[in-house]
């Protein structure tokens, strides 16, 4: 059957028909709008058809009654499609906003399992698996790890600090206080301090769960303890601004090799001492005003700060050497030890390891001799900053 051509409408004509129809049509699609939609458009095959000129479709079917065949002439369209809008129960099939299988872990979820990580070190330290079996998750460890990793999350190293006890933290702050309008001050000091590097030893760091910016956050932080090692390499050093010391390996002969008392005096202090602490005056008197140095020493017990009446404190005292104090258990306050991090690291990168206690000392003795005066210039001129950052943090570990 050759269908007829439909006559056009003017949009105010067919909404007079509209009208006229609702009275009598008792189709369920009396209840469409009747603002007319455009009545005429170019379908381009294999486009998808907009819901505006479905919707004219339907109107010209339900109100104006008119047939498939005249809908399918009008429009260029097959009869299946026509059929197919015309079933539709509305004019836009209401969709999910996503299709497909729903998540395993709903960002809910997640934001629950960041928050349970966050509560503790213990926590912060499950692998991806432990951590699933832990919150009895459904998922595998991989899309676990990935979900978080969306967020920011991924597995690091833990950061090592020394644990600090409450007595520890507020000596840390009232340092601060007291240090706290130093500026110049700082390039008069000389600070010392032992380090032990390990021939053949391993210390295990345990890895986090965390995002960046959270290296310093207290659930991420790893606690360092004493440790009994067979084979330590022990060595003492000094620095300032402008100044580097020579390195001197010293060996104790207390309990397990342990460095006390009579070996600081007799193979650091008598021996060392005098020669360094003038070559380093001779770059304090540049300073205006003229300042004498000052030598800082940590809380070993070796360096016999408990008590007066010690053969160090008696060395120090009859040869006026002016101490400036410094609080327990402060690694970070103290500028040498970016030094002896820079000389494990570079120790760490090196594709052969020492194996021997004289391998080791040429090493290190190497790599001290490579880092820059200018280098630990900076770390001098840094130290006002990282006391304010102590302040700020009321004593408790700084990033340094």
């Amino acid at each position: 059957m050759t269908a007829q051509a439909l006559p056009r409408y003017e949009p105010g004509e067919l909404s007079l028909c509209f009208q006229a129809s609702l009275s009598e049509s008792h189709s369920p699609l009396k209840i469409m709008a009747t603002t007319p939609p455009p009545l005429d458009f170019d379908h381009q095959p294999g486009f998808e058809i907009p819901t505006k000129h479905k919707e004219a479709i339907r109107q010209l079917h339900g109100f104006a009654g008119k047939s498939v065949e005249e809908l399918m002439a009008r429009y260029q369209l097959g009869k299946s499609t026509i059929n197919r809008i015309l079933s539709y129960e509305h004019p836009e099939r209401a969709r999910p906003s996503r299709t497909g299988r729903p998540r395993q872990l709903t960002d809910a979820r997640v934001d629950e399992i960041i928050e349970y990580l966050s509560e503790t070190y213990e926590n912060r330290c499950l692998d991806w698996t432990h951590l699933r079996d832990e919150l009895e998750l459904s998922c595998t460890p991989e899309w676990l790890a990935t979900r978080l990793k969306q967020r920011g999350y991924f597995r690091c190293t833990a950061c090592q600090k020394p644990y600090l006890t409450a007595a520890q933290v507020l000596g840390r702050f009232l340092w601060a206080i007291t240090h706290i309008f130093w500026t110049v001050e700082w390039l008069k000091v000389l600070w010392s301090d032992e380090v032990t590097f390990l021939v053949g030893g391993r210390t295990v760091k345990q890895k986090v769960t965390r995002k960046k910016g959270e290296r310093d956050c207290p659930t991420c932080i790893q606690h360092q303890f004493h440790r009994g090692h067979t084979t330590p390499v022990h060595a003492w050093g000094a620095i300032g601004y402008g100044y580097k010391s020579p390195l001197i390996f010293i060996q104790g002969s207390g309990k397990s090799g342990a460095f006390v008392q009579r070996n600081y005096l007799a193979q650091v202090l008598e021996a060392h001492l005098q020669p360094i602490l003038e070559a380093f005056a001779a770059i304090t008197h540049l300073l205006r005003p003229v300042a004498e140095p000052l030598f800082m020493e940590d809380g070993n017990s070796a360096h016999g700060h408990k008590s007066t009446s010690n053969c160090c404190a008696k060395w120090r005292t009859a040869h006026g050497i002016i101490l400036m104090p410094h609080p327990s258990i402060s690694p970070d306050m103290n500028p040498i030890e970016k030094c002896w991090r820079r000389i494990k690291q570079a120790l760490h990168r090196r594709r052969k390891q020492p194996t021997t206690v004289a391998e080791m000392q040429q090493i290190v003795l190497e790599e001290w001799d490579r880092i820059p005066q200018e280098w630990i210039n900076q770390l001098i001129l840094k130290q006002e900053h990282w006391v304010h950052v102590l302040m700020e943090r009321h004593g408790w570990s700084t990033p340094n």
